[in-house]
């Protein structure tokens, strides 16, 4: 299976957003400010990072074993979001995450909606070590939707809408199912920025930013990602040179927290993702 995109990822200081998200707005402007500047005349910056698209602005929870069985031992992350304000269906993505391309492209899970299947690459930073270095995760997801009245309670509700997993080995089918973490987040994601890494190639830019529900005042997790779509699982290496470029330069940025940990791992409370 091609690849069909690849996302660049950094985790930010999140003691640099104070307040909920139109007390964020004006940071999320002096790090775009940052940005464009840190880039200079190395990758053309476009654009600003202040689109609040309202489809984009959700409530997010993940479900698994009491163990987290899916995710520890499946390789699988199951997570639920819908619109914020919203009363209908959830959308869930079932997603196989691992450092192997060639075992993520092997999965063939599938809801029978070819559309609603993807296979990403993650790039990500790891801490500095005199200069910086990347590492990368491949992603095979499949999204279905679940009523709003219809929350999953076990493993097999989880997967009903899904087949053909293949070899993956499976927690039981009755086994339960939590919130993992007993964590509701509150996701907000500002869009609008590009990157401009070719001629043909403009990668799309966001900055995530994520509260828990429960009585949690300031983000707990800000993320900046920047991505490009690839033509059959390619790219020009101008567009990746650049890219590379980029990801170095942003690194060295005092917003980002090279030893941050990612949203998967805030959730799972491992810094293994």
């Amino acid at each position: 299976m091609d690849l069909s995109s690849r996302e660049y990822k950094l985790m930010l200081d999140t003691d640099r957003f104070v307040g909920d998200v139109e007390t964020c707005r004006p940071k999320v402007s002096d790090f775009w400010a940052d940005i464009c500047e840190k880039l200079g005349g190395e990758v053309d910056a476009k654009g600003k990072l202040d689109v609040l698209k309202p489809k984009k602005q959700r409530d997010v929870f993940f479900l698994d074993t009491e163990g987290t069985d899916l995710y520890r031992l499946s390789n699988l992350v199951f997570r639920m979001r819908r619109p914020r304000g919203s009363d209908g269906p959830w959308s869930a993505t079932l997603k196989f995450r691992h450092g192997d391309r060639l075992l993520a492209a092997a999965q063939a899970f599938h809801s029978g909606d070819d559309d609603g299947v993807k296979f990403e690459e993650d790039v990500k930073a790891m801490p500095p070590a005199g200069t910086p270095r990347f590492w990368a995760l491949f992603s095979r997801s499949v999204e279905a939707e679940f009523d709003d009245e219809a929350e999953p309670a076990t493993v097999g509700d989880c997967l009903k809408p899904y087949e053909d997993f293949g070899r993956i080995s499976l927690p039981p089918r009755n086994a339960d199912v939590f919130q993992v973490g007993d964590l509701r987040i509150r996701e907000h994601v500002f869009e609008g920025g590009l990157l401009k890494l070719s001629e043909d190639v403009r990668a799309e830019c966001a900055l995530i930013l994520w509260w828990k529900e429960k009585s949690h005042p300031n983000p707990v997790a800000a993320e900046f990602s920047f991505r490009f779509d690839l033509e059959d699982g390619e790219a020009s290496a101008g567009a990746v040179r650049n890219a590379w470029t980029a990801m170095t330069i942003l690194c060295s940025s005092p917003w980002v927290d090279p030893k941050g940990p990612t949203k998967t791992a805030l959730v799972y409370g491992s810094a293994e993702v």
